[in-house]
Order: C-alpha cells, then structure tokens, then sequence
C-alpha cells in the first residue's frame, strides 16, 4: 500500500462522523424552531380573545422573540454547516476516486509486471530448449565425423566395411553403362592423370591423335564413365575410362561404389608412379567380388626409366647433341636402369599388397608405344609386360564368355 493512504482513509472516516453529528444537531434545531414558532402564534391567538389579559401577548411574545434570535442564529450555523458538510461530501467523492483511480494504476502496474516476468520466462524457456538443440545438434555431428573418421580408418587398415550392391543396383548400373551379354566389359582405373585415356587407346591399336581415340591430357580429361569399342577385328571386349579416383568429385573411399565397379567383368587398377590410397582402396573393395579379374598395370615405364637414367648423367648431358661414346654410355646406364626399374618395381607392388591385408597379384610394366606395336602384331625394343598382358586378358576374355564362370 502506497504511503499516506491509511492516513487518507481516517480522515475521510472521520468527516463522515462529524457531517453526521451536524447533520442530527441541524435537524433537532429545527424541530425547536418549529415548536417556538407554533408557540407564538397560540400567545397571539390568545391576546385577542375575549376578556384577555391586557398586555399578556406582548409580555409573553417578547421573550419569545428573544429567545428565537439563539434559535436563528443556531438555524444560520445550521445552514452553514449544511454547505460545509456538502463541500466535505464532494471532497470525500473526490478522495474516494482517487483513491479508486490509484488502486486501478496499482493494479495495471501489477499486471504490466506479471506480464513482464510471464515474458521473461517465456524467453528464458526457449533460450534454454534452443542451447539443448545446438547442443544435440553438436553431438550428432560429433558422432556422424567419428563414424565416417572410423570407416575410412577401416578401409586403410584393410578391414573391408560390407558395400554388397542390392539386386536393383546392379540392373541399374548395367543398364546405365550397356553391359551387353556376349561381350567382356573391361573397366580402367586410377589415380587422376595416371595415363588411362592413352593405354585404352593404345590397347584399340589407336594414337592419342585419332579421331575416335579417347581424350587425353596432363590433367584428368574424363568427368563420367565412358564406354570405348575395340576396334580390333573379332574383338569381344568393350573398354570403360574411368574418371580418376581422388579427384575433387570421386572421393577415395567412395570411388568403387558410387561408380558401380562391381558391375565389370575385369577391372584394370593403373598405377603411375607409387601406390596411392585410393589405389589400395579399389583393390580391397574387388576382393569382396570374385566375379571380377583385377590386373595392376604400372604406366609410362619408359618415362620413368628415362629420367632416372638421366639422373645419373653428368649435369648438362644431353642425348642428342653429346658424342658417341658419351651416347653410348648413356644407352648402357639406361639397360642397368631398366633392369633396376622392373625388380623394384615387382617388389614395391608386393610389398604394399602385403602390408595392406590384399592377396599377392602380379603387376605388368608397361608404355603407351610398346602396347600400341604389341597390340598390332609389332615388335618393340621398349616392351616389357605387354606382350603377357594382352595374353592375360585375352585369357580372361575365354574364361569369361566360354568357360564356366558366370557373372
């Protein structure tokens, strides 16, 4: 309660009283003045009758008279303390008003409050169910990195997560890539810039400059699966280039069933330089599918028996322009080198298969020209592998269209 309004409220008590009290004494003076008033007019009457005593009305009238003057004098305050008792009766309305007007300005101020704090727990409630949901939100994303962080950590160590393709996927991917019945579907993979377009031309007895040779380039030229004839007479083998695996669109790890590998016959796995993570990726994922032949095919072997040759020359050597002799020495650094290139390049190849859990497959060492001549029935010094690989696949070819293996 605000301060002053008990002592507001006494005082409007205590007016009520005393314009009471007026009140009564008001009216018990005017029942006096009325009864005076009918006593002087029986004196009178009775100074007129008949044998009266002389001079009675007079005598008796006089000091009623004067005894009226109190009476009107009282009847005078009477009237004053009337209006005095109005003017306190429109000051009590006026207070009882106020006091009226206060209690509603009390009460809006209460219910302002109670709205204020309604309002600020309302707030507060949803502060706090929305920290719970970042705070769910988080979790989720913490456990969602964690599973995908352990599955990759899976496919590097070897232990080989379940990625069987429903019945549906795979009807779906053979019609997709026009997987034809009669015919050895033959797909070439790897890394980014590994050299796929210019061994699948070469193996269709094609330059990279032909008109219906695959694309090629320094960089990765093939952004979707494509599906290549070999144009050579009575060949049943249709050739995939592959887009490279590791590439901003092919992540590692999704690279063999997001394109559908498991639907190919054979699948060639290129490597260029080293194995890559993706490369031991493709070859665990073939390893749950024993449909599939896989070849490890090592590229540009005469690149790189070139340039470690090259190393080995004094600074400044050049093959074109040097003497005989120092060409000659060139050429027999070049024959060790070879021979150095081909052992170390069979034992790197088992060595990372063994460390890696997947089972010991042979790697053929390869080039561009030496596969376009043996692949058209012409002799090169260069060849290596070439000759074995194109027996190997062809061997696979009659395994897979004439003996007992079925897809």
């Amino acid at each position: 309660m605000p301060p002053g309004t008990a002592d507001g409220r006494g005082a409007i008590t205590g007016l009520g009283a005393i314009t009471g009290i007026l009140g009564t004494i008001a009216g018990l003076l005017g029942a006096i003045a009325t009864l005076l008033g009918t006593i002087a007019g029986l004196l009178g009457a009775i100074a007129g009758l008949p044998g009266a005593i002389p001079g009675l009305g007079t005598a008796v009238a006089a000091p009623v008279a004067v005894s009226l003057l109190p009476i009107g004098f009282l009847a005078y305050k009477n009237r004053a303390a009337t209006e005095e008792r109005d003017k306190m009766s429109k000051s009590l309305n006026r207070a009882k008003l106020d006091v009226e007007e206060e209690k509603r300005a009390r009460r809006t101020v209460e219910d302002r409050q109670r709205e204020s704090e309604r309002a600020a727990a309302e707030a507060a409630e949803a502060l706090q169910r929305a920290e719970e949901a970042r705070l769910g939100a988080a979790e989720a994303l913490r456990r969602a990195e964690e599973a995908m962080l352990a599955t990759e950590c899976r496919w590097f160590e070897g232990v080989r997560p379940e990625c069987r393709p429903s019945e549906a996927d795979v009807v779906r991917m053979k019609a997709e890539y026009r997987y034809s019945p009669g015919f050895f579907h033959l797909a070439v993979v790897g890394s980014s810039g590994g050299g796929k377009s210019s061994f699948i031309n070469a193996v269709r007895g094609l330059s990279n400059d032909d008109s219906i040779a695959a694309p090629t380039g320094i960089v990765e030229t093939t952004d979707s699966v494509t599906r290549y004839i070999d144009t050579r007479p009575g060949s049943q083998i249709f050739w995939y280039d592959v887009p490279g695996a590791g590439t901003q669109n092919v992540l590692d790890w999704q690279y063999f069933n997001n394109l559908g590998l498991y639907i190919f016959d054979c699948i060639i796995v290129l490597i260029d330089n080293r194995f890559l993570e993706s490369d031991l990726a493709i070859l665990r994922a073939c390893e749950q599918f024993t449909n599939i032949e896989v070849f490890i095919i090592r590229s540009k072997s005469d690149q790189h028996i070139n340039n470690m040759a090259l190393g080995k020359m004094p600074r400044g050597f050049d093959p074109c322009n040097d003497d005989d002799k120092t060409r000659s020495r060139f050429q027999q650094i070049k024959t060790e080198t070879r021979r150095e290139f081909i052992n170390k390049t069979y034992q790197n190849v088992q060595t990372n298969l063994e460390s890696n859990n997947i089972s010991s497959k042979r790697v053929y060492i390869v080039c561009q020209d030496a596969v376009h001549a043996i692949w058209n029935k012409v002799p090169s010094p260069m060849a290596i592998d070439e000759g074995q690989l194109e027996n190997d696949i062809a061997e696979c070819v009659r395994r897979r269209l004439h003996g007992d293996v079925q897809n």
